[in-house]
């Protein structure tokens, strides 16, 4: 497995538990490197932030 997949999938478990067990967290991070956990991470986080805002304007009818 690539390294951006698996920050994706330590990301993903730790936004909204998706990927495995807790137990299996540790050696998730420990196989990624902090700037790829920290970058998948604001992606994701800019991601929803859009898809909210993005909700919100289409529910507002404006």
């Amino acid at each position: 497995m690539s390294n951006l997949l698996r920050a994706l999938r330590a990301v993903l478990w730790s936004f909204i538990g998706l990927g495995g067990r807790r137990a299996d967290a540790e050696s998730r991070t420990s196989q990624v490197g902090i700037l790829p956990l920290i970058g998948v991470a604001l992606v994701m986080a800019l991601l929803l932030i859009a898809g909210l805002v993005t909700l919100a304007h289409f529910a507002a009818g404006t």
